[in-house]
């Protein structure tokens, strides 16, 4: 659905709603055994107190001998194994990333494909920055409403953010990433839990926040080493575009959350809706930008919960690391309802609602 352009107000919305809900069989989340403190990361001189505050991590898993790709299938096969599943099971394997995937003019998708076994799946690749496991969840889930043959997908996420082309601590404002991967199954019947709706809301104008004055350049890494996401955003910030962006982000929060309630079948107040799981970024923009339109919604029911702060924001796969907590918490009861908020730069947000069963 296409709404019309607003200066500072999300532009497009894309909603779906699942009718018979599909399952999620299993999810998992694989992280590497090192794990870089926030002490570590100040005596090296790379975060300040001061930033150290904004961010509010505890510390980041650093991959020492496993490329993005890798700890992807190893992320899969955990969750294969929890589902009673096999990789030749697979019809569709979406697999989604933010940085560099270990070569060049090469396909992730189809080395995960092909690790996994999964020998009749067609392999996709989906790049939607930080948004990319509910993109990919949107093409999984999509794919099969629209072929009755293809039962069962995998939708993967795994990225690795190393020197020198990337500093997990110091190339991004109030945003450290961590190394780790994520696995989703999607499937028709028997999961856990049940895919209720996915909706997502998007802000084009937004991706200058990413490109600042930066020209275009010929080959990675060209404008610096490391990648520098403070200097665009700095040049985003001379233009006085802040207060526009933090009005979008209200607008499309509020907007993504509603509707995914309406698509499921349910309203801000029902106590059925049980949590609702932030993404992984920062401890000040979360403070800043996420809690005030969330609490402007009314749920009543529903506690808010931050999830990441010992893992940092895990590239694409926040989302599906939020419903693996959650289901090793224990936290949802049959019948209750999760709400799963994701954000990418360009800008999008998603919710996705899932019930456990």
């Amino acid at each position: 659905m296409t709404i019309p352009p607003g200066e500072g107000h999300p532009t497009e919305e894309a909603a779906m709603r699942l009718s018979p809900p599909l399952s999620i069989a299993a999810t998992a989340v694989w992280l590497p055994p090192r794990r870089h403190s926030i002490e570590e990361a100040m005596a090296e001189g790379r975060v300040d107190e001061q930033i150290a505050g904004r961010l509010g991590y505890r510390g980041l898993y650093e991959s020492d001998d496993h490329a993005a790709p890798e700890m992807a299938v190893l992320a899969a096969r955990k969750a294969l194994a929890e589902a009673g599943w096999a990789g030749e099971d697979l019809g569709l394997v979406a697999y989604s990333w933010l940085y560099h995937q270990g070569h060049d003019f090469w396909s992730a998708p189809h080395y995960v494909a092909h690790q996994l076994g999964a020998r009749d799946a067609l392999p996709v690749g989906v790049q939607q920055t930080s948004n990319g496991c509910v993109a990919a969840l949107e093409v999984a889930a999509t794919r099969m409403v629209l072929d009755p043959s293809l039962g069962r997908c995998l939708v993967a996420t795994s990225d690795r953010f190393s020197l020198p082309g990337f500093d997990k601590w110091c190339s991004d404002f109030d945003v450290a990433y961590g190394d780790g991967a994520t696995a989703l199954l999607l499937g028709r019947t028997g999961g856990p839990y049940s895919l209720l709706s996915v909706v997502s809301v998007s802000a084009p104008e937004f991706e200058l926040l990413h490109r600042g004055d930066d020209t275009f350049s010929d080959a990675p890494l060209a404008h610096s080493i490391p990648v520098d996401v403070r200097r665009t955003k700095q040049a985003f910030r001379s233009t006085g575009g802040i207060p526009r962006f933090g009005e979008a982000l209200h607008a499309a929060l509020r907007r993504a959350v509603r509707q995914a309630l309406e698509e499921a079948g349910l309203s801000a107040d029902d106590p059925r809706v049980r949590v609702l799981a932030l993404p992984r970024i920062g401890s000040e923009p979360l403070n800043r930008f996420f809690l005030p339109p969330l609490e402007a919604l009314g749920l009543r029911h529903t506690e808010i919960v931050d999830l990441g702060r010992d893992t940092g924001h895990l590239g694409a796969g926040d989302s599906i690391a939020n419903l693996t907590d959650l289901h090793a918490a224990n936290t949802l009861a049959p019948g209750e309802v999760a709400l799963l908020l994701n954000t990418g730069n360009g800008f999008t947000w998603s919710c996705i609602a899932v019930r456990r069963e």
